[in-house]
């Protein structure tokens, strides 16, 4: 290993432990000393490569969508025809938003009054919102778009009602089973925004 490369083994190591913190004590419970004695290397190594704790978090999230699957799911999404493909994205994504949600609540929580994770939080829900707007362009491309709806306001739609936290107020709040919102959130994006 030399100075500017870490192994994958090392980099899950950091991850996972940056990941199993914010998941059990929230964005606080992340500490460079702390993460880099769960994970068994030097504070000096997790700065070298995160930066700060707001890099380390950002680059655990985005680990998190590569190592569950996810990221290879949009793409085998986008191989799709554009309606199939857009429910393939919403059904993936509200599979996954149960085992995020812990660790999405927290980084939402931090970037209220700004604090470190609050920049994890704006790159994961930038990263969702073009995802969505990537099945959108790509409704809109076959001419399955509904008429009325611009490509900004259908994904700005689409993200609203997958966001985390419509979610956590239905699922959590509200005691919806997770299934029921994720087929009434599925059935009421298609008919709203895909033309027959």
């Amino acid at each position: 290993m030399t100075t500017t490369q870490i192994s994958s083994d090392t980099r899950t190591r950091i991850l996972s432990a940056a990941w199993s913190r914010v998941r059990v004590g929230g964005v606080a419970a992340v500490t460079v000393k702390d993460v880099a004695a769960d994970a068994g290397v030097s504070r000096q190594l997790v700065y070298f490569h995160y930066r700060n704790r707001a890099g380390l978090l950002t680059a655990m999230v985005r680990e998190h969508d590569r190592t569950s699957g996810f990221d290879r799911t949009l793409a085998e999404a986008g191989a799709l025809p554009p309606v199939e493909g857009f429910e393939a994205v919403l059904r993936a994504w509200l599979r996954f938003l149960p085992e995020l949600l812990p660790v999405a609540r927290a980084l939402e929580a931090a970037a209220i009054p700004g604090d470190v994770g609050g920049e994890a939080w704006q790159d994961r829900m930038a990263a969702l919102r073009a995802v969505c707007r990537e099945a959108v362009q790509r409704l809109e491309a076959a001419g399955r778009l509904r008429p009325g709806w611009t490509v900004r306001e259908a994904t700005d739609w689409t993200w609203s009602r997958v966001h985390p936290a419509t979610y956590a107020h239905l699922v959590g709040d509200r005691s919806w089973p997770s299934e029921d919102f994720g087929e009434r959130t599925v059935r009421s994006l298609v008919g709203d925004l895909v033309a027959p």
